[in-house]
């Protein structure tokens, strides 16, 4: 169905006015915050903060608690992690990565009520649901879990996932948002990554759009798909047939990003702020 105004055409909009503050909000400073999801049932949105180093074991990872409207509602609301990114709500439980651990979170009370520790997990990174199962990417090994009653399985390991960082159950697959191949210590790579799709029923994974970037954050807003390069700080729309156009451009370190209703939220690591802004 044609738009009246393509999700494209209004990002650039905004990306070109010449306002000191283009978004709904910004709330921060947060030390490296990475992935954001808004909590329906409380009205809150929880963000994920890796506290220093995103692949060290040092404890200093937290959630925090924003409002709808941007102000910090609880800036510690669950401490002592590691270094926390991906999230995801199954029913009363909020599911958290954590490098090698998975989380089990009470969204009522912020309790850890389990941390799942799996072997051969090596840095999970994004995890997504659909209210039955979830699936986490595993950026350093090319795997892909699923999460399910409670345990945590390898579901699918290929080279082709290149590094799969973002992820995004939709309908009958998985779309996953590569890294890129031959990753290098600062996180560069020798070749852009890919976004893909997994078939749920297959796991046969195609290509939808090759050599795209670095990419971190895949999210949709009704027929809109939308991903993220953390390297660059582009944001994409990707089109049915497979075209990626740059909609806004925000600076490095842009991490994962989420919608709810016609908000995307932007989770900036180096600027250290959750920045929304909204739509028609």
């Amino acid at each position: 169905m044609k738009r009246i105004l393509s999700v494209a055409t209004v990002l650039a909009s905004l990306a070109t006015t010449g306002s000191a503050d283009p978004f709904d909000w910004t709330a921060g400073p947060f030390d490296m915050p990475e992935s954001a999801i808004y909590d329906a049932p409380h009205d809150r949105i929880v963000l994920s903060v890796i506290g220093g180093h995103p692949g060290m074991a040092d404890g200093n990872g937290l959630l925090a608690l924003v409002s709808p409207e941007g102000a910090i509602l609880d800036p510690d609301w669950v401490t002592g992690l590691d270094a926390p990114k991906g999230m995801a709500i199954l029913g009363d439980t909020l599911l958290v990565t954590d490098l090698t651990r998975l989380h089990e979170i009470d969204l009522s009370t912020g309790q850890i009520q389990r941390s799942l520790e799996v072997e051969d997990t090596m840095f999970l990174n994004d995890i997504t649901a659909d209210g039955q199962q979830a699936f986490v990417s595993d950026l350093m090994a090319n795997r892909i879990w699923r999460y399910a009653a409670g345990a945590l399985t390898l579901w699918l390991e290929d080279e082709t996932l290149a590094h799969p960082n973002g992820l995004l159950l939709d309908g009958d697959r998985l779309i996953v948002g590569s890294w890129g191949p031959g990753i290098r210590e600062d996180f560069t790579t020798q070749e852009p990554g890919a976004l893909l799709s997994v078939d749920l029923a297959t796991k046969a994974v195609e290509t939808l759009v090759h050599r795209l970037g670095n990419l971190d954050g895949v999210a949709r807003i009704g027929d809109v798909l939308l991903v993220n390069d953390w390297i660059t700080g582009q944001l994409f729309e990707i089109a049915a047939d497979g075209t990626a156009t740059v909609v806004a451009q925000y600076p490095a370190g842009l991490a994962d990003i989420s919608t709810h209703g016609d908000r995307v939220f932007l989770p900036s690591m180096l600027e250290g702020t959750l920045s929304a802004r909204s739509y028609p």
